[in-house]
Order: structure tokens, then sequence, then C-alpha cells
């Protein structure tokens, strides 16, 4: 999120332990504005003026048909543009996600900036230079693999240069079995 409003539609991973909130506080700009650790699953999602009571039920509609799963943050990567993240295993609910809710309300993740299916991560830092890239890699690497649950989705509003609010936290409807995906 730049310095407009903007929504996005996240998983919200609470749970990631304090390092991963430590880092991001440090690195990214969007953790400072109150957007917790997440993978995201569509950003931009619509403007904020156009979050209507029934696109938000919508919306919510379509993430209850959503199991609760598990997941793991397995190992430290990054982008090319000096940005680092947590790769979650599967990423497959994640990307499910995406497609269904880009779907239903005519989105592409990112724009489109970064294709149709983008790679599902977890942002730990942002335009990170090589020597924080491996520092942050080598902080991490004891404290992984760390294992984690999706049950909701959080839509909020915000930017890098003020708060993030929450519009709406959306529970997944019922609980998947071991290895069955959302």
């Amino acid at each position: 999120m730049e310095n407009e409003l903007e929504s996005v539609v996240l998983v919200p991973a609470l749970e990631a332990g304090q390092l991963v909130r430590e880092l991001r506080m440090e690195h990214d700009p969007s953790a400072a504005a109150g957007i917790p650790p997440h993978l995201t699953l569509i950003f931009p999602f619509l403007p904020p003026r156009d979050l209507s009571a029934p696109i938000i039920d919508a919306l919510e509609g379509l993430l209850k048909r959503t199991k609760a799963f598990d997941f793991t943050l397995t190992r430290v990567s990054e982008f090319e543009q000096g940005v680092v993240y947590l790769v979650p295993e599967p990423a497959a609910p994640f990307a499910v996600l995406t497609r269904e809710i880009g779907e239903e309300f005519g989105l592409l993740p990112f724009g489109g900036e970064f294709g149709k299916d983008p790679v599902v991560h977890l942002t730990l830092a942002i335009q990170a230079s090589q020597s924080t890239r491996r520092q942050i890699a080598d902080r991490l690497g004891p404290v992984l693999p760390i294992r984690l649950r999706a049950v909701e989705a959080w839509l909020m509003v915000g930017s890098n240069a003020g708060v993030g609010k929450m519009v709406r936290q959306m529970q997944f409807g019922a609980i998947a079995t071991a290895g069955e995906l959302p």
C-alpha cells in the first residue's frame, strides 16, 4: 500500500512469532502501519469507497466456503527487488483463494503486476540490501519451520503512511482434515 488508502484481503499469521514481528517492524513499512504478519490473498482489493455491505458480505460468503488449513513457513527466500519473505507450504490453499476472489470480483492480484498467479509469501523486508537479506535469513534459520493454522481472512484498509484499519474478520468454514485443500 502506498500513501493513498487501499484495501487488502489477507490471512493473518499472528502466531508467526516475535522474531517475525520484529523483522517486519524493522524492514516492512506495512508493519509500522498496523498490518500484521500475513499472507496476501488479494491486493489491491476494491477501492475503499466501493466496500459496501453487499460486497463485503459476498467476500465473506466466498471465504466461508473455505476450510481452515494448516501450513508451515519453511524457509526464507527473496525477490530480485530486495523483498525478503517466508515461503508457506503448502502454498496451494492460498493460491486457490486468490484465484477465487479474483474471479468473483474481476481482479488480478497486485493489479496483474506479477502475473495471474503471484508467488505466495509472507513479506519480511522491502528493498533490503544484500547484507540485510543475509542477516534476516541467518536470524530466522534457528526458528524455522514455523507451523501455523489459517482459520480466517481479514479485509483491511490503510496505507503505508497511516494506520491499517480492520474492516471485517471473516472466519473460514468447516475444518479441513489433514492434507485436504480448502
